[in-house]
């Protein structure tokens, strides 16, 4: 049984103008107490940890306050274990008409490359366009960041310049928990079924590790965790770890020929030659060409073993398949010829999230954001995000939506105040427009 979704009323999409949604001021009685949902969010520390075993007590106190705030709301929630949070808004459509599942998500933790405790924001209303000299000789100016140019006589937000400001991802989190403020003061706003989920370890490649698809596993998913204006991801790089390991035998080199000595680095750097050519090394690569990347070299003593960590990158299946067949028979030749033990291991990091969305989720989000008034600005990322590590896991893509985030994980990160209203409208948007849609299930041969 397959699900297939069309618009209840095909005009629907075409019918974008103020009368299209009779109340588009219900979204602009919210904008006044964004900003300080996101100064609270950001004074508490959630930084990730890559060598913590799952959960920073920082991201614990995140996700208590979190839970409290949200389920305060009245819509179904959980906290899992794992610190997820996940909220479930049943439809509240007459006669119970059936329409696909929208699925919206964030991350509430930040990055562990860059110090994110006590940090103090600065809002700036009116920005006049001139340099912002930040604390330990940062500075923030249009020369350098030429869309401040843009936030003349708008407000934004920076650090001190001793922090990050942490806008990956609390810009996100504010944005979805003002929808669920919205949604819950506001019952006159139509929607169907809506599964929000927020996430720990995103900044650590974790976020979907232990995403429990009892709770969140929508039809249409869509991650508010991108840039400014509009910017939206609808693909990216999928991403694979690759270790290759060879197994030398230990033994004086001068009696090899008789003790049963073998080398190990030679079988490696002979796979490392044919697997990493030179055209597909990152330096070569741009736009949507993959790279295949030896990353780094170890050596364990305990196991007489040499190890080469692969970063394989690609946007097409037929590369990395082409990558993987090249890995393959370089393996097989190099234990014909030197006679070692190989082992390959390959661990899944992130999926093209194009693989895994519905043709039907690029339509919807360009309805919604025609609606705020947000011209989309599509584009392919060279990296992954919180869906491509859910389509990697669980199989189903989703878009990343601009959040009005701007140089992140930086001492100079700050946030568009506007960026981060129109992304919440896009948001509530999107619940609206998803209510027009009409589920249809069908057998499919």
């Amino acid at each position: 049984m397959k699900k297939f979704f069309t618009y209840f009323v095909l005009a629907a999409l075409c019918w974008t103008g103020a009368e299209a949604f009779a109340g588009r001021d219900v979204a602009d009685g919210y904008r006044a107490g964004m900003i300080p949902r996101f100064v609270r969010y950001v004074q508490t520390d959630s930084m990730s940890d890559n060598d913590a075993e799952w959960m920073t007590p920082g991201q614990a106190n995140m996700y208590n306050i979190l839970f409290q705030e949200i389920r305060a709301f009245g819509f179904p929630t959980h906290l899992s274990s794992d610190g997820y949070i996940y909220v479930n808004i049943p439809s509240n459509l007459p006669g119970g008409r059936q329409t696909p599942v929208l699925g919206i998500s964030a991350h509430y933790d930040t990055t562990p490359e860059i110090n994110g405790v006590d940090i103090k924001p600065q809002v700036i209303a009116r920005y006049d366009g001139k340099p912002i000299r930040l604390k330990n000789n940062h500075v923030l100016s249009t020369d350098t960041d030429p869309y401040l140019r843009r936030m003349v006589g708008k407000t934004i937000v920076t650090s001190d310049g001793t922090t990050n400001l942490g806008a990956d991802d609390k810009a996100g989190v504010t944005i979805v928990v003002t929808l669920l403020q919205t949604l819950a003061e506001n019952p006159s706003v139509s929607h169907g079924p809506v599964q929000i989920v927020l996430t720990p370890n995103e900044d650590v490649g974790r976020s979907a590790e232990r995403l429990d698809l009892n709770y969140y596993h929508p039809d249409f998913a869509y991650d508010f965790d991108g840039g400014v204006d509009g910017e939206t991801i609808i693909g990216n790089f999928s991403a694979e770890r690759v270790v290759v390991t060879v197994y030398g035998v230990n033994g004086h080199q001068s009696y090899a020929a008789a003790n049963g000595y073998l080398n190990a680095v030679a079988p490696l750097a002979y796979i490392i030659e044919r697997v990493a050519l030179n055209e597909t090394l990152p330096n070569r690569s741009s736009g949507s060409q993959g790279y295949v990347e030896p990353n780094r070299v170890t050596y364990d003593a305990e196991t007489n073993s040499y190890s080469a960590d692969f970063r394989f990158r690609y946007f097409d299946k037929e590369d990395g398949e082409k990558y993987h067949e090249r890995l393959k028979r370089a393996v097989l030749d190099a234990k014909d010829i030197y006679g070692v033990r190989i082992e390959v291991k390959t661990e899944k990091q992130y999926e093209n999230v194009e693989y895994g969305v519905k043709p039907e989720a690029l339509t919807l989000l360009k309805a919604a954001m025609k609606d705020a008034s947000v011209t989309p600005q599509l584009k392919k990322e060279r990296a992954g995000t919180t869906s491509a590590m859910i389509m990697a896991k669980h199989g189903f893509g989703g878009y990343t939506l601009f959040t009005g985030q701007n140089n992140p994980h930086a001492f100079t990160e700050w946030l568009s105040e506007e960026d981060m209203f129109n992304a919440y409208r896009v948001a509530l948007n999107l619940v609206k427009h998803a209510a027009l849609l009409d589920t249809q299930a069908e057998e499919s041969l």
